[in-house]
């Protein structure tokens, strides 16, 4: 399940790379303080790994980056889609969102103009945009050292690791393992490569185009959880090709 935000404002100005003000500010949605620690400090758990099972997209809107400050300004609106496994999350979201007022962002105030609910329809098919760049790494061993290695949508392995780590999400999401059929594809033919900053760290991640085939159960987790890695910093939001959201 998902909620589309439509904000409006005096000023929105913000650094380029803005991932983690917007990840402060949708856990700070969150007026529980245990279910907001639980998702900033644990989620869901397979294995050693962590899933918190949310993403959310960047500000869609029209903007201007001033490339010597290095900010980014917004005109008129955006939107912003915060997609998550958990209801428990979008049901927090819409509480606070829901009364309309002044919210901090940054160092900025936006007030929610419009609030839309949404849940992908059953299918077994569906091509996706991202609505914020994917991430798509694994972790090699090289002279006793461990480096991360970021892969392309154009490497083979690409698709394999999105199909893998969406069935571990499944499996930490459900508590069993997925038995179904999962195909992800790529079907850009030019993807976007971005480098984005998290928390002093830069990341390799892509803007493209994606087809996914499968049972509905695991789209819908990918639709609402996320692609790829790191979510809930920031990436790996998609969107049906198609659908009008600003």
């Amino acid at each position: 399940m998902r909620v589309y935000i439509n904000f409006t404002f005096d000023k929105l100005e913000l650094p380029t790379e803005y991932n983690h003000i917007l990840q402060a500010f949708v856990l700070n949605l969150i007026d529980d303080e245990e279910y907001r620690k639980f998702l900033h400090d644990k989620g869901y758990t397979f294995g050693k790994r962590l899933y918190k099972l949310f993403s959310f997209s960047r500000l869609l809107g029209r903007f201007q980056i001033d490339s010597q400050t290095k900010t980014i300004k917004f005109f008129d609106h955006v939107v912003l889609i915060i997609s998550t496994a958990d209801e428990r999350l979008i049901e927090f979201v819409v509480d606070r969102v829901g009364r309309f007022e002044n919210l901090r962002l940054g160092r900025n105030f936006v007030v929610p103009a419009k609030i839309e609910i949404f849940e992908l329809p059953e299918t077994d098919h569906i091509v996706v945009s991202t609505k914020s760049p994917i991430t798509v790494y694994s972790t090699v061993d090289k002279d006793g050292k461990k480096y991360t290695l970021y892969h392309s949508p154009h490497d083979e392995i690409f698709s394999k690791l999105l199909e893998e780590n969406l069935k571990r999400k499944f499996h930490a999401a459900f508590g069993r393992e997925f038995q179904g059929q999962l195909r992800i594809k790529n079907i850009a033919p030019n993807p976007k490569r971005v480098v984005v900053g998290y928390k002093e760290r830069k990341l390799d991640a892509w803007i493209t185009v994606l087809e996914l085939e499968g049972d509905y159960e695991i789209l819908k987790l990918a639709y609402d959880a996320g692609l790829g890695s790191k979510n809930s910093a920031g990436f790996g939001c998609i969107e049906l090709v198609g659908r009008d959201i600003i």
